[in-house]
């Protein structure tokens, strides 16, 4: 496993760092929860890379090696800024995984693409323990359109907000639940091979098809070949 230090900008100016692993152009975009980093993916990268998919795990502002503070509020920049680098090396199926609040920041950052076309889409979002909302409504984070899978603990104390959203979803959805209250990465890490599993399952499918971001960025391509 050839392993890539990266970094790259953010659309409000922050330099982010991290780690990739090339592969196919599949690419999975993993997306921490607040106070960690991207070592808290280590459990689960090995596992998508034997995949041969490409894997990028960068640092959230404030995390780790990146810049900025954690405190922002800006956290869909970071995601953005995961799948617009995602989309430049070659990423054909871009799905981003996220825990915890890193998930509602995907939520977030789609609904903002769907909004603003200058911002990169991803194709498929994988959401562990997504919560706490904080208060937002999950009316206002539906993904219309990308398939979505979430992944939470029965027992977890956040599970109320994790189902609201994956209720509010709009598009291909799949709720999948485990007996512990185990949460975001911690439960990757106790349930790794199921985890993994799932993902599988929905790629598998899901990258036989066209997804919204892939064909966004076929058609930006198409535009900026046109004559003027």
């Amino acid at each position: 496993m050839k392993v890539e230090a990266v970094q790259a900008t953010t659309a409000d100016g922050l330099t982010l760092r991290g780690e990739l692993v090339r592969g196919s152009d599949v690419w999975i975009c993993l997306v921490h929860d607040t106070g960690e980093d991207i070592d808290a993916w280590q459990s689960l990268r090995p596992g998508l890379v034997r995949k041969g998919w490409s894997v990028l795990a960068l640092d959230l502002r404030g995390h780790g090696g990146s810049d900025g503070e954690s405190a922002s509020g800006a956290g869909e920049l970071d995601v953005d800024l995961a799948v617009t680098l995602a989309r430049r090396l070659g990423g054909r199926h871009v799905s981003v995984v996220a825990a915890g609040r890193g998930a509602v920041e995907a939520l977030r950052a789609v609904e903002r693409a769907l909004r603003e076309p200058a911002f990169e889409l991803p194709d498929s979002l994988v959401l562990v323990s997504a919560g706490p909302l904080d208060g937002a409504d999950p009316l206002t984070l539906r993904g219309q359109g990308l398939p979505k899978l979430f992944v939470h603990g029965a027992k977890d104390p956040l599970a109320a907000d994790a189902e609201a959203l994956r209720r509010a979803s709009i598009g291909w959805t799949v709720g999948v639940t485990f007996g512990t209250e185990t949460r975001g990465t911690a439960l990757v890490d106790e349930r790794t091979a199921n985890v993994l599993d799932k993902i599988v399952g929905l790629l598998k499918e899901q990258t036989r098809l066209r997804g919204l971001g892939e064909a966004r960025a076929a058609e930006r391509a198409a535009a900026a070949t046109r004559p003027r």
